[in-house]
């Protein structure tokens, strides 16, 4: 009896030491940091929205023939060669508005706005016509408009700064500065030159340049650019030594290996371009810093267009750039083209 008592006290005292151990499942709250994954944007810019202007949209059974143009406050300048006349367009809309002349003597080959002028190269008529842009008046002329008197030859390109306008023509091998400071906008003719740029073997009217071609001839940064598209050369003058050296402006003259340049436009900002160029033997457009034009460096473009199947080119491009949109002279139209992107999203894992 007694032992059996025993070993039931020994029971309780073990469930009581049982009762003593208390077993909790604890949880909490807690912040492991995950793997995020992140997002490469690749943009895809292509051309696109092709929009094209003939002479029907001219009205009045007129012809055109579109050599140079430019762009100035929302209006397109264009060159129309077949009319002797400046046309003029509505540049967004790309809609004609008006046309520019100095009766049938503009025989225009390339125009340039410059402050409130309009300068237009008047090819054979051996001038360049100055114009009000806003009101079409006409006004003076660089040179007398007859040879061997005048101081302009055959007038195929000009370009303008608010100090000097700059006309490269055929015969003599230098590009004419004349200083606006002295043109008398009442006078029939200024023909006085305030200097010659030196352009040794090169002139509109020489085997590498034919009369029938367009140029382009640009002031870019603080720099004079005259380009020869079908050599490739390139020449450069600053203008300030223009102004200090006269005739004795020093030349820069390169040949970029591969490249021959048409035209050149400003792009969206101060610090890019748009150049139309033939590169490997194909012509494309393409958008390059302003550092890297100076330097001639066009194998890095932030952007690049070549012809292919969809997109065909003209074989001689003078062009603008407007809002993402680039137009461009095709002889007997005008054409545009819209910039747009198809961006393409990596998705990496694991913030790698």
């Amino acid at each position: 009896m007694k032992k059996g008592i025993m070993i039931c006290a020994g029971i309780v005292g073990i469930l009581t030491a049982c009762e003593q151990t208390e077993i909790r499942e604890i949880t909490e709250d807690r912040y492991v940091p995950q793997p995020v994954d992140t997002v490469s944007v690749m943009d895809n810019y292509y051309l696109d929205g092709y929009t094209v202007r003939t002479a029907a949209d001219l009205g009045e059974n007129r012809t055109l023939q579109a050599v140079n143009l430019c762009l100035d406050e929302g209006e397109l300048y264009v060159a129309n060669a077949a009319e002797s006349c400046v046309d003029v367009f509505d540049a967004e809309a790309l809609t004609y508005k008006r046309s520019i002349a100095n009766g049938d003597r503009t025989l225009a080959r390339d125009v340039y706005v410059e402050g409130d002028h309009l300068f237009v190269a008047a090819g054979n008529n051996r001038e360049v016509q100055v114009f009000d842009k806003r009101t079409g008046t006409y006004l003076t002329r660089l040179g007398t408009g007859s040879w061997p008197a005048s101081n302009v030859s055959w007038a195929g390109c000009v370009a303008a700064t608010k100090r000097f306008a700059f006309v490269r023509d055929s015969k003599e091998q230098n590009v004419r500065v004349f200083d606006r400071e002295a043109i008398e906008l009442m006078a029939a003719n200024n023909n006085a030159v305030f200097a010659r740029l030196s352009t040794p073997g090169n002139f509109i009217g020489s085997g590498t340049e034919p009369q029938g071609d367009s140029y382009d001839m640009e002031v870019i940064g603080d720099s004079l650019y005259a380009f020869i598209p079908r050599s490739g050369i390139v020449y450069a003058w600053k203008i300030s030594e223009i102004e200090a050296q006269k005739d004795n402006t020093p030349t820069s003259v390169t040949t970029p290996t591969g490249v021959k340049i048409r035209s050149v436009a400003k792009g969206k900002d101060d610090s890019s371009l748009f150049v139309a160029m033939e590169k490997n033997g194909k012509m494309q457009l393409a958008e390059i810093t302003l550092s890297d034009f100076q330097s001639r460096r066009f194998d890095r473009p932030l952007r690049e267009f070549t012809a292919d199947s969809r997109v065909v080119l003209p074989s001689q491009p003078i062009i603008t750039y407007l809002y993402e949109r680039l137009i461009l002279t095709g002889s007997d139209k005008l054409e545009r083209w819209e910039i747009r992107n198809n961006p393409s999203y990596v998705i990496r894992p694991g913030g790698k």
